[in-house]
């Protein structure tokens, strides 16, 4: 409740504050995804393909996750908004990115195809596709440099909204 605007008080420079905050949600969808993985092919025989690959689509979804939250959490101004800012955001991008029809082959109007290709769930998507259908890390690298772009993109606008903010 209120620690984040209690150490912008504080001298320390609001980026790493912020990167710290990044580094706490990096970690933690790092663990969240290879739990996650162990468990899929554990539980349902799920053969995630080749190391490299599978480096690089996690790395850069962690990325794109960790500097979306950022970003998200920078809408916030008080603890009752975090659920529907977070909530209502990771919704709106899920949908539009193409998560909740993933499964289900030409589901989509390809316009809404080609707006998943301004949200980081559909670059997500479209990496782990590549993944699981036997791809290499070299056909990752597009798709891979998207997602960090667009995490380092997001984390930049939310470290600037922050500053903003708590000037």
């Amino acid at each position: 409740d209120g620690t984040l605007a209690r150490l912008f008080t504080t001298p320390t420079d609001r980026t790493s504050i912020l990167s710290g905050k990044f580094l706490a949600v990096f970690i933690t969808v790092v663990l969240q995804g290879i739990v996650l993985m162990i468990a899929g092919r554990i539980a349902f025989g799920i053969e995630w393909g080749a190391l490299g690959a599978i480096t690089l689509a996690l790395t850069g979804q962690v990325v794109a996750a960790a500097g979306l939250g950022v970003l998200l959490i920078s809408f916030v101004k008080s603890t009752k908004q975090g659920g529907p800012v977070l909530g209502g955001g990771l919704t709106a991008l899920g949908m539009l990115g193409g998560l909740f029809t993933a499964n289900l082959p030409n589901a989509l109007p390809e316009a809404m195809n080609r707006i998943a290709n301004f949200t980081p769930q559909g670059w997500v998507l479209k990496t782990w596709r590549i993944v699981l259908d036997g791809g290499s890390a070299g056909d990752l690298w597009i798709p891979f440099l998207v997602l960090m772009a667009m995490g380092v993109a997001m984390f930049a606008v939310g470290a600037m909204l922050f500053r903003r903010r708590f000037a």
